[in-house]
């Protein structure tokens, strides 16, 4: 399987971001910022879910890399679209502004950026939300279709927990999964969800190989029908 990139506009992407989520990929070229007139590989799942996507909830947004690789996608879709960022790092400044900085970019003046600074888990205090929380308190996102990635490293089950409404279809996740033994747990919250899914290992990348990880990890990807 040939490992795949999510495009950026202005920065490198994460190569290993969405290397197992399907066996072809599609040539993209950057067109803005530092990288522009790359070519990167932009994975076909992400491109078949992102046609018909509104909203990107990034649960786990970290530097950005998904966000503005989405963004940069549902441009290139002529779509626009709302993208909610979730990371308490924010409250760094220097990842803010790495994180922020962009989002003023001419490249994305067709797309509302909304970052969070708290955690996502299934109950609400000062520093955490849930899903169900902020799909509530953003009214304009409802009755859009929604992707949802989900890069917690651990707390998939409380992320989860706290987000029946965009389980319901005709919302897509892709959760990354720390650890085998909680995979059946994530799987019971979409088989309760009647969501059909797909468990992806992770690939090794075709330039710079398998990244190493020390806890054992797939991605656990929503089925995606035309239409």
């Amino acid at each position: 399987m040939m490992a795949n990139a999510v495009v950026g506009s202005s920065v490198l992407p994460n190569p290993m971001v969405f290397s197992l989520l399907q066996n072809k990929s599609v040539p993209t070229t950057i067109l803005f910022g530092p990288f522009r007139g790359a070519k990167l590989l932009l994975n076909p799942w992400l491109v078949q879910v992102l046609r018909h996507t509104d909203v990107v909830w990034d649960v786990g947004a970290n530097d950005g890399y998904y966000t503005y690789g989405c963004a940069q996608a549902m441009g290139v879709a002529r779509t626009q679209g709302t993208i909610v960022d979730f990371e308490p790092g924010l409250t760094d400044p220097e990842l803010r502004s790495r994180l922020v900085e962009p989002s003023q970019w001419p490249q994305y003046r067709n797309k509302r950026f909304v970052f969070v600074p708290q955690l996502v888990g299934a109950t609400c205090s000062e520093t955490m939300t849930t899903l169900d929380a902020a799909y509530a308190q953003y009214p304009e996102t409802h009755g859009r279709r929604s992707l949802v990635k989900v890069d917690v490293e651990g707390a998939e089950l409380e992320v989860l927990a706290g987000a029946e409404q965009l389980l319901a279809a005709p919302h897509h996740w892709v959760v990354e999964v720390h650890g085998t033994h909680l995979l059946e747990p994530v799987l019971e919250y979409f088989r309760r969800a009647q969501r059909p899914v797909t468990v992806r290992d992770l690939q090794p990348h075709w330039l710079v190989g398998r990244e190493q990880r020390t806890i054992p990890t797939v991605w656990v990807t929503t089925e995606v029908q035309d239409g």
